[in-house]
């Protein structure tokens, strides 16, 4: 017999059946809690992955074809992509991809100003939309409002935002 054997003979039926059924019941709100977190950590998995394929088929094609026009006029772009990585704390970096244009005859841009140059996508994984940034109206995708869902997001759409970000640009 354990040290505990003299204590566990002198517990009454009523004490053992009752933490019993409150012991099953705190494991089973464990494994539900547990569910619930692989099903919302599964849900995020998809749309991530499905956001890398949007960012894939039909965002970097359109920043890749307006860059080659740019650049056939003298001027430079770049087009810079993120990595969904969930850190320590719980801290998440979202994935995105960002066009910067670099116009030519404009110096470089101030790291304050590099925003007003580059449109982005960022992916917001708690709702499950996708924010766009746009320099040529930055606070236009910040909030709850300027969120998109995956289906939102389509060519025509993107091509839209860079032409509005460069006709931001050549208005300076």
């Amino acid at each position: 017999m354990t040290h505990d054997a003299p204590l566990l003979a002198r517990m009454s039926a009523n004490l053992r059946s009752g933490l019993k059924t409150l012991l099953d019941q705190y494991d089973e709100t464990l494994r539900a809690a547990q569910a619930r977190k692989d099903e919302a950590s599964a849900e995020r998995d998809l749309f991530v992955l499905q956001f890398l394929e949007l960012r894939r088929d039909v965002l970097r094609p359109v920043f890749e074809a307006a860059g080659a026009i740019l650049r056939e006029r003298g001027h430079e772009f770049s087009i810079q992509e993120v990595e969904f990585a969930p850190q320590a704390a719980g801290k998440i970096d979202e994935a995105g991809i960002v066009f910067r244009i670099a116009p030519a005859g404009m110096g470089i841009a101030a790291p304050a100003d590099d925003d007003l140059r580059s449109l982005s996508f960022t992916t917001r994984h708690y709702n499950k939309t996708v924010g766009i940034r746009n320099g040529a109206v930055p606070y236009e995708g910040a909030g709850a409002k300027g969120g998109y869902a995956l289906a939102r997001i389509t060519a025509s759409l993107v091509e839209d935002e860079v032409l509005k970000l460069m006709a931001a640009l050549v208005k300076g």
